[in-house]
């Protein structure tokens, strides 16, 4: 693999140009296709599928759930009288509608005169559909002589009033205000009975505040829009409240929160990240000599994310927003591969050496990392399914694109290595061998045991929220005056159609009436009285009908002609009201109710392809809430939500989801580590520093009272990936340094040195932000990714040393599992092949030395049997020495010098454990004075190598070679065995 990515370099280094060329073709392709995908911002994206949030999604796809203003304008003392609070809300009104059009949708409070005359006149003429059972009742114990005679009188005196003029045309088309019945189910449609109209704004029953509801334009994510709007309307208040001594305006959103948590997420980002990110620079620059190490730091990581929206772009065409946030944050993981090849690099100019070292190792953790996002796919979620494509592909890409471009970008100067930084002497430090770390890391994690199952999951968003203690207490005088300071539950009744989702909401209102009876609920806003479905409609109809029999018509007509008649009314002064009695009724359509006037119905019903919803709000005692939502969850047309218990519920399905997929991605991690090592003891070796720090962090987070929540549970996932990274690049180095026994550490560590301080700098850094959601990330990422740092350096390490490196220093094969199972057989007594195989355990050559063995065994038998006079001996191409260990296990008291010329495997064989007294060398000259000579395939030269054999030989075998031998036979020697690729020679006395 390494020697590809090599070649890609050597191709590129000798033709920059064309490099640059296919880059910029390459990024603008990826550009274009990136721009084309559509950002989908649903939130309900993230909850993983199921038929209960499907249900809930579509409900709330449907239902309007936008955040309303709530605005008073309220009485600072007992000397302002109605009037100037209603005089403010005119001027407030005014300004409003004027200069905040592009703010503001609608301003709800006001309602207009023609819009008051509207609804009367709507409800007169289809006033059987607004009465009730109860209505009927009233209107029953009022038809006696007395209570008319009351009815007119009364009537009669409003005429005279100064009003009059207003009041004749309601009084003679209906003497009895049977319309005042139907007008107070408006009253339902808002929360609270703690209101009434004056200069038609709603105003509190003690004239002192007036309310007003105002509809944003911009949801509260857009917090840049909405500062400008806050901005002015606080300007437009303070000119106004100059005009009208003792009043003054207030009000409430959660445009607010967003706001404030807006700008403090600005300041501290600001403040932390900025300085930390500018150190991080400098650090950078003089730590490798080159300022444009920052800019090629990141450009492997910003061209392998817009490749992978450009593949979510090409594979799917839309792309939930939150998963590109989310994944944006995780992207981080992939600086690392930068950061190892720049540290690789910087130690050893040999680039041949640097993709040999380092591609195996990125490669696996790329790798490891993308297959562990890829189990995200097993979620039933949109936005995972996203976030698992756009962050494997990221990281893969991100390897790749870190292997081909840092090399042909980045080159290191001479003098560094002369000047070794800080930083370099830290990491040439063998942590492993600190006792007292050693000792704290083991007290830890046995500590952790009984702490780890602690750590909870919060799922309360509104702890993660930052907001000021004026916004709270305008909260909460705002909300009380709009009698919504308990809680809020809406309750949503849906069906196929609006009539038939109208249906059930009737039934819906009946029972919150009875609740309000009872006193289980404080109050509640419903249309279930006004807007009634189309059964419903003719059902009260024929109760109208029912009621005005012929003869009851007749007597209240007679009754209102003799009462009528003392005051002077004409007997034709009620035609109109007779007429309304005699009228034949007909049910009215939605469309019907919405030209009425202001009864708000699009905040109450929402309507899509075959789905609708009307909803109903209710105000609770808090401790009411769960009991109230218990009556209808077995309901199958009214669905309880409950704003806070649904992010609950979602950040809760979502979090037994994650649970699951660690199990996935420990299991797939440890499958892809088995792939690329092809050894057990290896692959659970580098994944049990991962489950120590696992289990460390949630037992300091346990110790500490910190809590999962939904981000830092994901920012786990990004620490998960660097505790990996970390693994991995340890492992390779222990590695590296039992096969060539080059202490290869302190480059390793270098590199994972400064990625702990990246991250620390960039993430770290906002443990002294403000804002709760960032604390709560930087606690993770500090106790993460430090723990995962320390348990590499000193317990990882450790491990190699004991089961690895120190055995090899005693001469003695690293552990392995079969060991326990390996026995001193006959075949085993006869060939040795545990006793050799043991010695290339977990190093890069163990499959060629299996091979090699498998299929030599016989002819290296044989070698042994025609060798046993013989107590020295010299192996010319002794390639990874697996035939010297073979002859010298046979005999162990023979003297054994191999020669091999290549560097790589003469390196291997001088670390073989076992090796004991074979010499290893690369020079001809040390093989004189043996008895017999191995050749192992050619050499050259060759006049070198005959006049070795023949100074020194009394016996000579070419093994499958095509050396020429003939000339031997002229110096006294004869072929004493020819077989199976094996000639031997023997010199004759």
């Amino acid at each position: 693999m390494h020697n590809a990515f090599y070649n890609i370099y050597r191709f590129f280094r000798s033709r920059p140009l064309l490099g640059i060329g296919i880059l910029l073709v390459y990024l603008v392709l990826i550009a274009l296709a990136a721009w084309n995908i559509r950002f989908e911002e649903d939130v309900t994206a993230l909850v993983p599928k199921g038929e209960e949030q499907i249900r809930l999604k579509k409900i709330l796809q449907e239902t309007d759930f936008s955040d309303k203003m709530i605005l008073s304008v309220s009485a600072q003392n007992n000397s302002v009288s109605p009037d100037s609070l209603a005089a403010f809300a005119d001027s407030l009104t005014s300004r409003l509608e004027t200069d905040f059009q592009p703010y503001i949708k609608t301003i709800k409070g006001k309602i207009p005169d023609e819009d008051i005359t509207g609804i009367y006149d709507f409800i007169y003429e289809n006033l059987p559909i607004f009465l009730n059972d109860s209505d009927y009742v009233k209107m029953e114990t009022n038809l006696d002589k007395d209570s008319i005679a009351k009815a007119i009188g009364s009537g009669y005196r409003s005429l005279l009033s100064p009003t009059g003029f207003v009041t004749k045309n309601y009084f003679f088309k209906d003497p009895l205000n049977y319309t005042n019945l139907g007008l107070r189910k408006l009253r339902e449609l808002q929360v609270g009975d703690n209101f009434g109209l004056y200069n038609n704004y709603l105003i509190t029953s003690d004239r002192k505040h007036i309310i007003l509801f105002l509809d944003p334009v911009f949801p509260s994510s857009e917090t840049a829009n909405n500062q400008v709007f806050i901005e002015k309307l606080d300007h437009t208040l303070e000119k106004i409240q100059a005009n009208f001594p003792g009043v003054r305006a207030d009000y409430f959103g959660g445009v607010l929160y967003s706001i404030a948590n807006a700008n403090q997420i600005k300041k501290d980002i600001g403040l932390t990240l900025g300085i930390a990110l500018s150190v991080l620079f400098v650090l950078l620059i003089l730590f490798y000599r080159k300022f444009y190490i920052p800019l090629i730091l990141f450009l492997p990581s910003l061209l392998a994310g817009i490749s992978a929206i450009a593949v979510l772009s090409f594979f799917r065409g839309s792309v939930s927003a939150i998963s590109l946030g989310i994944g944006a944050i995780l992207l981080g993981i992939s600086l690392d591969y930068a950061l190892h090849i720049l540290t690789h690099f910087r130690n050893n100019n040999d680039v041949k050496d640097l993709f040999r070292d380092i591609t195996r190792p990125i490669i696996m953790s790329s790798f490891t990392t993308a297959i562990a996002f890829l189990c995200l796919l097993f979620v039933n979620s949109d936005a995972l399914t996203d976030l698992g494509i756009f962050a494997s592909v990221s990281v893969l890409l991100s390897s790749v694109f870190s292997l081909v471009l840092i090399p042909l970008l980045y080159r290191p100067s001479e003098k560094i290595l002369e000047k070794p930084t800080v930083i370099d002497r830290l990491s040439a430090i063998d942590y492993s061998r600190f006792r007292a770390a050693l000792g704290m890391l083991m007290l830890l994690f046995l500590v952790s045991l009984f702490f780890f199952q602690k750590v909870e999951f919060n799922e309360d968003l509104a702890e993660l929220n930052y907001s000021t203690e004026e916004i709270r207490n305008r909260e909460k005088q705002v909300q009380q005056l709009a009698e919504r300071d308990g809680k809020t539950i809406y309750l949503v009744s849906y069906a196929g159609s609006v009539d038939e989702a109208l249906t059930y909401n009737n039934q819906l209102y009946h029972q919150l009436q009875s609740l309000k009876q009872e006193q289980k609920i404080t109050n509640f806003s419903s249309i279930g009285g006004v807007v009634l479905s189309t059964s419903v409609q003719n059902e009260r109809i024929k109760h109208w009908s029912d009621f005005w029999t012929d003869p009851k018509k007749d007597t209240l007509q007679s009754l209102l002609l003799s009462e009528s008649a003392k005051y002077g009314f004409k007997a034709q002064s009620f035609d109109r009201f007779y007429a309304e009695l005699a009228s034949d009724f007909e049910p009215i359509g939605l469309q019907e109710y919405k030209q009425a006037g202001t009864l708000y119905l699009s905040d109450f019903i929402s309507e899509g392809n075959n789905f609708a919803t009307v909803t109903s709000t209710v105000n609770l005692p808090e401790e009411n809430s769960e009991d109230f939502i218990q009556l209808f969850q077995d309901d199958p047309n009214i669905y309880p939500i409950d704003r806070k218990a649904i992010n609950q519920n979602f950040l809760g399905s979502l979090k037994d989801n994650f649970n699951l997929l660690i199990g996935f991605s420990v299991l797939a991690v440890f499958l892809i580590l088995l792939a690329f090592y092809r050894n057990i003891e290896i692959s659970i070796l580098t994944l049990l520093p991962i489950a120590i720090t696992w289990v460390c962090a949630l037992g300091i987070m346990g110790i500490l009272g910190l809590h999962f929540n939904i981000l830092n549970i994901i920012i786990s996932t990004f620490i998960f990936g660097l505790g990996l990274d970390y693994s991995i690049f340890m492992t390779n180095a222990c590695l590296k340094e039992y096969e060539t026994g080059k202490f290869a550490l302190p480059t390793y560590q270098t590199s994972i040195l400064l990625s702990v301080i990246t991250t620390l700098l960039g993430m770290g850094a906002l443990i002294f932000a403000r804002h709760p959601a960032l604390r709560s990330v930087a606690s993770i990422s500090i106790i993460g990714v430090l723990l995962a740092m320390l348990i590499s350096f000193v317990l990882q390490r450790f491990i190699f040393r004991k089961l690895l490196l120190n055995a090899s220093e005693k001469g003695k094969p690293a552990f392995a599992f079969l060991r326990f199972y390996q026995t001193d057989s006959k075949a085993e007594k006869l060939y040795r092949k545990n006793a050799v195989l043991n010695n290339y355990r977990y190093k890069t050559v163990y499959s060629e030395a299996k091979k090699e063995y498998r299929n030599d065994r016989e002819k290296y038998l044989r070698i042994s049997q025609n060798l046993e006079g013989e107590r020295s001996l010299a192996i010319i191409n002794a390639g990874i020495g697996v035939l010297a260990l073979f002859l010298k296990m046979k005999q162990a008291d023979r003297e054994i010098t191999a020669l091999e010329q290549d560097t790589g495997k003469l390196q291997v064989c001088r670390e073989l454990p076992a090796k004991g007294t074979i010499q290893f060398t690369s020079d001809l000259e040390e093989l004189s004075g043996k008895q017999a000579y191995i050749l192992q395939g050619d050499f050259e030269p060759e006049e070198s190598l005959k006049l070795l054999l023949r100074k020194n030989a009394s016996k000579v075998i070419f093994l499958d070679s095509e050396f020429p031998n003939r000339w031997l036979l002229d110096l006294n020697f004869e072929i004493s065995y020819r077989q199976n690729g094996i000639l031997i020679f023997r010199k004759i006395s």
